[in-house]
């Protein structure tokens, strides 16, 4: 936890919950999570995980037979393109359920996981690599 002085001119940060700055002598304020932040952590997540989840259940069958028509649709790729298609779906259902979690943790803690942090860049460079991929093949 940190504490930042209150004084623009001072705004120094020390850490601990600390009344009274110990530079300036003007009052701290907490320097902590915002629990908004974590509320749209929660819808977020939810919001990816519900909506990718619909789209994945919906379109898997057809990307899954490339060529076939299954309920008046086809998949016109190929299979390894479905299947790379379906990895980002699932990669971005994994970070809803990473953005949920992340949310819930700071709801309860009043702080940031640096786990939650490293997961959510990890996640992100995986779905940037697979979207690299994915734009690759349609030149």
């Amino acid at each position: 936890m940190l504490s930042t002085c209150n004084q623009p001119t001072c705004a120094a940060t020390v850490e601990g919950n600390v009344a009274t700055c110990p530079k300036c002598g003007g009052p701290m304020r907490r320097v902590g999570e915002s629990p908004v932040r974590a509320w749209i952590l929660v819808v977020l997540g939810l919001f990816l995980i519900l909506l990718m989840g619909a789209i994945t259940l919906f379109l898997a069958p057809t990307m899954l037979r490339p060529g076939e028509t299954i309920d008046g649709g086809s998949f016109t790729g190929t299979a390894e393109q479905a299947r790379t298609a379906l990895l980002l779906f699932g990669a971005v259902i994994l970070f809803g359920f990473v953005a949920f979690a992340n949310g819930i943790y700071m709801l309860k803690t009043r702080k940031q996981s640096k786990a939650f942090v490293v997961a959510t860049l990890a996640l992100a460079a995986v779905m940037l690599a697979v979207g690299w991929t994915i734009m690759g093949w349609a030149k």
